[in-house]
C-alpha cells in the first residue's frame, strides 16, 4: 500500500481547472500531485533513485483519493497583472526603447481558490508492488513538496503508514474525470522542463485521464442522479412560479407519447388506476437560479427515473422524448422541447450534475408541499420535512429550517408559485433548509409534489470537484 498525504497550509487549494481558468480545481488531479513531485525532483536534484521512484510511480494504476466532497469556492476575480521585465524587446527586427515600466504589458489572470472544510487530501493506491524498494526516495520527494497548484497555496506532504476511506475511486461508469499520470510521463515533464528554459509559456500536454465515482456508500436518494435533460426554446417566457401546472402538462404530454402500455415506474399508476405507491417518474424544473443575476427563469427539465428502474424502461422514456416536438400552451402559444444529448451542456442551468452532487447543505429551489398537516405540540413542519428526507432514502437532518422565502437566488418565494393538483390540494408549503451530518447525494426530492416539480433542492456549495 502507497498513501500519500497532502495538507493545504493555508485551508486553501489555489489551482485552475484545465477547461476553465477561472474555476477552482477540486480536489487536486493525481496529474497536478505527480507534476509537482516531477519538479521537486528537479528543483533539489534528488538524484536517479528519485527519478526511478518516479518512473516507478508513473506505472501504478489510478490512486484513489480521499477529499472533502463540500468545500466552498472563493469568488473569482479578474487581476491584472504585469508580465515580468525585459530590457529589450525585439519584435519584427524592431527594438522598443520605452521605459521599461512602460514596456510592461499586464495579462488577465484568475486565481480560483477551493477552501474545503478538511485541508487533507490523501491519494492512495491499496496495491503498490515494490513500494518499499522506492519509499526512501519516495519519502524525500513527498517532503520536499513546498507546494501544490499555484505558489500561494503551500502544503506539508508525507507518506502515510495506514489506509483511509476513499471519497471518490476509480469506475469507468464515474461520472468525474481525473487527469492521471502514465507510463512515458515523466519523459514527457523532463522535455518540457527543458524547453520551458527558453520559453516558460510552453504547458505540458493533458496527458491520460480516468473516470472516477463517488464511493457507494455515501447516502443517496431514492431518485437517480442520472436523467433525461430536456430544454424549452422559443415560446413564451415561463418562471419558477409557473412549475406546477407547466409539470402536468409536460407530464400529460410524455404519457401520450410513451402509450397506452407504458410500465407503473413511468405512468405512476398503478393497474387498478389508482397513484403508484413506489418512487415513479418526476419531473424537475430547471432554471437559471443560484446566480447573482438569476432571474427563475426556466430553461428545461428533467426527467428523473427511480435508481430502481430497469434499462428497457430509461430506453422507452428515451426514445419518447428523443426527437423535438411541440408543447402547447393554449393561449400562451408553445414552445420546443428537445433532448439534450451532452452530457455537459453549455447553459449551466441544464447541468442536472448540479442536482445530484453530494452536500451537507440543501437548500429548496421550489417549495416543499408537506404530506401531513403539522399539529401544535405534537407535529412541527421542521419534524414533516425530516420523515419526508428519510422516506426518500436519505438519513434525518439534523437540522430543518423553514420559511416562505428560499436562500437561494432567483427562486421566488412561497406566494408566487400557483397551481393545485391532486397531491397539493389544500395543503402547506415552504420553503426549507436541510443540514445533514454528513454529506448525502441527490437528487433530494421532498413533499407531496416530489413527482411535479415541487420540493426540488440543490446543494449550497456545488462540488466543482473533478
Amino acid at each position: 500500500m502507497l498513501a500519500i498525504e497532502v495538507e493545504f497550509l493555508m485551508g486553501r487549494a489555489v489551482a485552475a481547472r484545465w477547461e476553465g481558468r477561472d474555476r477552482a480545481e477540486w480536489p487536486p488531479h493525481p496529474q497536478r500531485l505527480f507534476s509537482a513531485l516531477v519538479a521537486t525532483h528537479f528543483d533539489l536534484d534528488l538524484g536517479p533513485k528519485s527519478e526511478a521512484a518516479l518512473r516507478w510511480l508513473e506505472t501504478l494504476p489510478a490512486p484513489e483519493l480521499r477529499a472533502d466532497p463540500d468545500p466552498s469556492y472563493r469568488t473569482t476575480h479578474i487581476h491584472w497583472v504585469p508580465i515580468n521585465d525585459e530590457t529589450v524587446k525585439v519584435e519584427k527586427g524592431k527594438v522598443d526603447f520605452r521605459h521599461v515600466l512602460e514596456r510592461r504589458d499586464r495579462k488577465e489572470r484568475f486565481f480560483p481558490a477551493a477552501v474545503p472544510n478538511d485541508s487533507v487530501v490523501v491519494y492512495q493506491w491499496p496495491s503498490a508492488p515494490g513500494v518499499e524498494e522506492h519509499r526512501e526516495a519516495l519519502s524525500r520527494l513527498v517532503e520536499g513538496l513546498s507546494y501544490l497548484g499555484h505558489s500561494s497555496s503551500p502544503v506539508r506532504a508525507c507518506l502515510r503508514e495506514a489506509p483511509v476511506e476513499p471519497t471518490l475511486v476509480p469506475d469507468e461508469t464515474g461520472e468525474f474525470s481525473l487527469r492521471i499520470p502514465g507510463p512515458g510521463r515523466f519523459d514527457r515533464l523532463s522535455q518540457v522542463h527543458a524547453l520551458r528554459l527558453e520559453d516558460e509559456s510552453l504547458q505540458p500536454p493533458l496527458g491520460r485521464t480516468q473516470a472516477y465515482g463517488l464511493r457507494s456508500d455515501i447516502p443517496h436518494s431514492v431518485f437517480s442522479p442520472e436523467a433525461l435533460v430536456i430544454s424549452f426554446d422559443g415560446g413564451p417566457r415561463l418562471s419558477l412560479g409557473s412549475t406546477l401546472p407547466l409539470m402536468q402538462h409536460l407530464r400529460s404530454a410524455v404519457l401520450a407519447r410513451l402509450g397506452d402500455s407504458a410500465p407503473e415506474i413511468l405512468t405512476g399508476h398503478a393497474e387498478d388506476g389508482n397513484a403508484s405507491a413506489d418512487p415513479h417518474l418526476a419531473f424537475v424544473p430547471l432554471a437559471f437560479v443560484r446566480s447573482r443575476h438569476a432571474d427563475g427563469s426556466l430553461k428545461g427539465a428533467a426527467l428523473v427515473l427511480p435508481r430502481a428502474a430497469d434499462s428497457s424502461a430509461r430506453r422507452r422514456l428515451r426514445s419518447a422524448v428523443l426527437n423535438p416536438w411541440e408543447l402547447h400552451l393554449g393561449p400562451l402559444g408553445s414552445i420546443t422541447v428537445q433532448l439534450v444529448e451532452e452530457r455537459d451542456p453549455a447553459l449551466q442551468s441544464l447541468r442536472f450534475a448540479a442536482y445530484s452532487r453530494p452536500s451537507c447543505q440543501w437548500v429548496s429551489v421550489t417549495p416543499v408541499v408537506l404530506d401531513r398537516h403539522p399539529k401544535k405540540g405534537k407535529l412541527t413542519t421542521e419534524q414533516i420535512i425530516a420523515d419526508s428526507c428519510v422516506r426518500a432514502g436519505l438519513p434525518r437532518p439534523i437540522e430543518v429550517r423553514v420559511g416562505h422565502v428560499s436562500v437561494l437566488a432567483g427562486a421566488p418565494p412561497v406566494r408566487e408559485f400557483h397551481g393545485e393538483s391532486k397531491q397539493t390540494a389544500n395543503r402547506l408549503r415552504c420553503h426549507a433548509l436541510l443540514q445533514f451530518e454528513r454529506p448525502v447525494r441527490g437528487p433530494v426530492l421532498l413533499g407531496a409534489g416530489r413527482f411535479l416539480g415541487l420540493g426540488v433542492f440543490l446543494p449550497i456549495g456545488r462540488w466543482a470537484g473533478p
